[in-house]
């Protein structure tokens, strides 16, 4: 890729290295032939980071836990569903206006959609964070039952008041089943030792869906394939949200396809 002044700079704002991001939104880049470059930064004072958008006229950003929530603050305007969930994942700089958008809740409801209908179906949802806000608001959105487990009970039950769910613990729901079960926590993410859903949640048929995308295959998920459920893996959401990130920075469709080759290979 030759970068010149008519590059249009989209920067990826997260605590933690974003580079695997970076790796998946160049490729879809390039092999569209769209002059656009992805640069991941370490964040660790968000308003500032915000500023740097305006200042540096970039286009646009997408936003990594833990700043989902806090970089609202700081934006011009937000999506009325952004707003709705309560989290942003993807801010757009037009003429210096910051607007901040939501693709998480796209992104996993169109990964969930793939293998089962949601309508009707009992949903267990592990989280209460901003990606687990955006999966809570499509759940919703589909006519799910869901019921949501964190390990801050308090946190689990204003999610569940906010988008008319139902919360649990993990005693209160033991010996019950999920149609679905979803991971929309950090645990598992660089260690595929590691599940914050225990394997006796777990039954044959079941869909069971990780948000964790590296590695590409865990424990959860080894858990489900064991227990003969039906897995799917994180990259699958990461994928369809980028899709919906993609059109917003660059006003182009690019295929699922182009996005997955461009981030499987980088993928453990």
């Amino acid at each position: 890729m030759i970068v010149n002044y008519e590059t249009k700079v989209v920067a990826n704002i997260a605590k933690k290295h974003g580079k695997l991001s970076a790796l998946m939104y160049n490729a879809a880049y390039e092999k569209s032939r769209l002059n656009f470059l992805q640069v991941p930064f370490i964040v660790d004072d968000i308003e500032m980071a915000v500023s740097g958008i305006r200042g540096l006229n970039i286009r646009g950003a997408t936003v990594s836990t833990p700043y989902k929530v806090e970089v609202m603050n700081y934006l011009d305007y937000i999506d009325p569903i952004a707003k709705k969930i309560g989290a942003v994942n993807t801010i757009i700089n037009k003429d210096g206006k910051l607007t901040g958008y939501n693709s998480d809740w796209i992104g996993a409801m169109a990964a969930l959609e793939e293998k089962i209908s949601l309508k009707g179906k009992t949903v267990l949802l592990f989280g209460a964070g901003g990606a687990a806000r955006a999966i809570a608001y499509g759940l919703s959105e589909k006519g799910a039952h869901a019921t949501i487990i964190n390990r801050s009970p308090n946190k689990a039950k204003e999610l569940s008041k906010t988008f008319g769910l139902s919360w649990a613990t993990e005693a209160s729901w033991k010996g019950k089943r999920a149609d679905v079960i979803i991971n929309a926590t950090t645990v598992g993410h660089g260690d595929p030792h590691v599940s914050v859903v225990k394997e006796e949640f777990l039954h044959p048929g079941q869909v069971v869906m990780d948000i964790v995308f590296d590695p590409v295959e865990t424990r959860l998920l080894k858990m489900t394939k064991k227990r003969k459920g039906i897995p799917i893996p994180g990259y699958r959401m990461l994928i369809y949200q980028a899709l919906f990130q993609l059109e917003l920075f660059t006003g182009q469709k690019i295929p699922f396809s182009v996005v997955e080759k461009g981030l499987l290979p980088h993928l453990s």
